[in-house]
């Protein structure tokens, strides 16, 4: 039994957020204190900014991240061993190098004078002060997290960046996360790109909603993780922990039904509210780019295909729970274009709209 790709997200997630803490600490946390509700709102807070990333147009690449450990993804994207290498030993290369940042250093300050991260663990911290703690650590953990995926960035061709994109466009309907930049492989206009900046701007409240849900959808499925957790003792590093949580998940995937409906849950409503912003970006490609999506979409390049390969098992198991019972033309999460759109948008062809 494979983990699903939306629980490989969530992980993804929450290892950067793990990462970002260490780097504030200056070591990973032990068991005792990844249960507190500290270093839970810690988390929290590292699975915000790293969906903020994705929303904000970096998220691509910490998705190259976790996608990249199949050998077939690195096949389609032509990865080489020696780029393989230098992409996963970025994590570990960022910490030193976020110690030297200046803006890193600046937000450090503010929370030293505050008592500093384990000020957050202790007894004697008011309310007030807890939560400037909080929100200097959120900050933290979105310049960390923002700092990765740059670097990430740096590490993959331009072709690869092409690839990867289209490769989400023609998968978009197995999307675990929302991912706004892929619509860059249509090659927008500037007037585009800023139409396009000017629908998430309308939707931003609509995309928080939907963060505060799934961040805490995703932490009660990651209690439930560590409860299995602690029932196997301490982990000593996040390598270790890693493996131990895609163990776990798979046995409570196939055994604990409020976990798979959590689950699916989550994937239900993060797929609506990607449809909903799909739709108003569909609308502003000229009828060029329609017809390039269309045929990723309906006729993807094998490098695409490896992808949806890897993407298909989450809408399969979806559709077997039987999660969503659409109305007569309605749009079902996991479709890449409602059908009633495609047909109108392809009527309106006959009148060629080439600019925007």
């Amino acid at each position: 039994m494979k983990t699903k790709p939306f629980f490989t997200a969530v992980l993804c997630l929450f290892l950067l957020s793990l990462t970002s803490y260490a780097q504030q600490m200056q070591g990973p946390p032990n068991f005792s204190q990844m249960r507190s509700p500290a270093m839970l709102e810690m988390m929290k807070n590292g699975m915000k900014a790293g969906l903020r990333t994705f929303w904000d147009g970096r998220g691509g690449n910490l998705m190259a991240l976790g996608l990249m450990n199949d050998p077939d993804i690195r096949t389609a994207l032509e990865v080489s061993d020696e780029q393989y290498r230098e992409i996963q030993g970025i994590p570990q290369r960022i910490g030193p190098e976020m110690q030297k940042h200046p803006e890193f250093q600046k937000i450090r300050d503010e929370m030293q004078a505050l008592g500093g991260p384990m000020a957050l663990f202790g007894g004697n911290v008011d309310e007030e002060t807890r939560q400037k703690l909080q929100d200097i650590q959120g900050k933290m953990a979105a310049l960390s997290i923002g700092i990765m995926s740059d670097a990430i960035g740096d590490a993959i061709t331009p072709e690869q960046k092409k690839r990867m994109n289209e490769s989400l466009l023609a998968n978009m309907s197995e999307m675990p996360m929302l991912s706004p930049s892929m619509f860059e492989a249509l090659d927008l206009s500037d007037a585009q790109k800023q139409q396009m900046e000017g629908i998430k701007k309308e939707l931003e409240p609509a995309f928080e909603k939907n963060l505060e849900e799934f961040t805490d959808g995703s932490m009660l499925i990651m209690n439930k993780a560590f409860d299995e957790m602690e029932k196997q003792g301490d982990f000593t590093n996040p390598a270790e922990m890693q493996k131990k949580m895609i163990d776990i998940t798979k046995k409570l995937e196939a055994e604990d039904p409020e976990f798979k409906k959590i689950q699916q849950d989550l994937q239900d409503k993060g797929k609506t509210f990607a449809s909903q912003f799909h739709t108003k970006m569909f609308d502003v490609l000229n009828d060029e780019q329609w017809k390039r999506l269309q045929n990723l979409i309906d006729n993807p390049p094998e490098y695409a295909k490896a992808f949806g390969k890897k993407m298909k098992e989450q809408k399969a198991t979806s559709e077997k729970a039987g999660a969503w019972q659409p109305g007569p033309n309605s749009w079902k999460p996991g479709d890449a274009i409602p059908e009633q759109y495609r047909q109108e948008r392809n009527e309106k062809r006959r009148f060629p709209r080439t600019e925007n």
